[in-house]
């Protein structure tokens, strides 16, 4: 499960009804929209393309630059310090903590904790403790050599959220000096959370935020109308597998069509079951809804590790709120679609 990188293969075509027709999302270039209301901005952030759409209203363009200003800079702060790939991070700085408590920010603090909620939630299928199992992976593939059962079980001893200890006044403990965290599959969605958050402080609520294609929409878009957005397809680049019509809700996806390794002339997933130390085998893409990012984020991670009947019991026991459309791979490589109960009441086109 390599949630450093399964946001960034999170492929979501967002249709913009109302806005100038439709676009794929890195498939072609971005239409010029036809309503004079819509605020676009863009950035290179988390390792992809952020777009903030905004439907000003009646807001004043002061405030919406404000708004961007604070959304910007609140983003960038979080992609530094979370990121395990930047040496002066704080998750690095966690990392090499060496077993000692060591106080963190409040806000890495709450980030921590809802990854261990979302750790026991899944039954272990989220874990931001799995980066030791995606180096080995990542090692064997430079090798094109098969880890072995005892090289698998060896690191697998270090990966796991009971290693992790959060104790009083923000600090935080890796009781196993060899766990490394990887807050990939989370962090993206807590930023995202945190831009819909101070764009509501700005007075801005018809907003739409897509980071790589994980997304949160806030109102309506700027014809008045729920946001539309396509779920691509993974067996097509150019085609989408559904429509689903949001407000005041995030929509994130994770699969292994587009990342993969590669050993002994063999293709396995990028993804990392946590619990077995092995690729999953099963999904292709799982794509979650959500009220918020985060748990978006997390949960379609969880997904495409759980496989569709697991997976798909869990989405359907949260209940009003969450829904799940999943891709299954079968033994003949034919794609099965597989829905939630609740998926239904997003107006989903297929």
């Amino acid at each position: 499960m390599n949630m450093t990188r399964c946001r960034r293969i999170l492929w979501v075509v967002l249709l913009l009804a109302g806005l100038g027709g439709a676009r794929l999302w890195r498939a072609r270039q971005p239409e010029r929209p036809t309503s004079a209301e819509r605020v676009r901005q863009t950035r290179l952030m988390m390792g992809t393309v952020v777009h903030l759409d905004v439907c000003p209203g009646g807001i004043s363009s002061d405030q919406v630059d404000h708004a961007y200003q604070e959304v910007w800079r609140r983003m960038e702060e979080i992609a530094w310090r979370m990121n395990v790939f930047d040496a002066k991070s704080d998750v690095t700085a966690l990392n090499q903590s060496g077993g000692r408590p060591m106080t963190v920010r409040p806000d890495l603090y709450a980030v921590l904790r809802e990854a261990g909620r979302m750790w026991r939630l899944t039954g272990k299928a989220f874990d931001i403790t799995v980066e030791p199992l995606i180096l080995l992976w990542r090692r064997q593939a430079r090798e094109n050599r098969w880890p072995s059962p005892e090289e698998v079980q060896r690191v697998k001893r270090h990966v796991g959220m009971e290693k992790v200890a959060l104790l009083e006044g923000n600090r935080v403990r890796l009781v196993d000096p060899e766990t490394r965290l990887d807050l990939g599959g989370i962090a993206k969605g807590y930023a995202i959370d945190e831009a819909a958050r101070i764009f509501r402080r700005y007075g801005v609520t018809n907003f739409f935020i897509d980071a790589g294609g994980d997304i949160y929409v806030g109102g309506l878009n700027c014809r008045g109308e729920r946001w539309h957005i396509g779920i691509r397809d993974p067996a097509d680049p150019k085609g989408v597998v559904a429509i689903v019509y949001l407000s005041d809700q995030a929509v994130t996806t994770s699969g292994n069509y587009e990342r993969f390794y590669e050993i002994n002339g063999r293709r396995v997933s990028h993804i990392i079951d946590p619990v077995t130390g092995y690729p999953q085998k099963e999904i292709a893409s799982a794509t979650v809804i959500a009220p918020t990012a985060i748990v978006a984020d997390a949960l379609s991670t969880a997904l495409t590790v759980q496989g569709a009947r697991r997976g798909l019991a869990l989405i359907d026991r949260l209940g009003e709120g969450y829904a799940a459309l999943m891709i299954r791979k079968s033994a003949k490589g034919r794609a099965q679609r597989l829905e939630s109960q609740g998926l239904g009441r997003y107006g989903v086109v297929k």
